[in-house]
């Protein structure tokens, strides 16, 4: 098995300050990103990987304080999320190219 690591793509190509509500979010992808990392800043929000739907009672909990690992384009592409409770959630998103070697 090779060495992994990974590299930040442009900051310009983060996402900060995005807003999850009741709706479904995905992320906006950057052609080169293969891996990121989502911090829940202020409200606890319900995800899936898998491409499925996400509501307030199915998917996984992330509180405020809390990181998401997306480990694979697969994973980021599937990415979608919710708010869950009555507060809408905000959450930065730190996108990676990732190099195995």
């Amino acid at each position: 098995m090779g060495v992994r690591s990974r590299s930040s793509v442009p900051t310009a190509s983060n996402q900060y300050g995005l807003s999850i509500s009741t709706t479904s979010v995905s992320l906006t992808l950057v052609r080169v990103a293969m891996a990121a990392e989502i911090y829940v800043r202020t409200a606890s929000i319900v995800f899936k990987k898998d491409s499925g739907t996400p509501t307030a009672t199915e998917g996984f909990q992330a509180d405020p304080g809390d990181y998401i690992p997306l480990n694979s384009r697969s994973e980021l592409d599937g990415f979608r999320a919710v708010r869950q409770g009555g507060t809408d959630a905000t959450v930065d998103v730190v996108y990676f190219t990732d190099v195995s070697g």
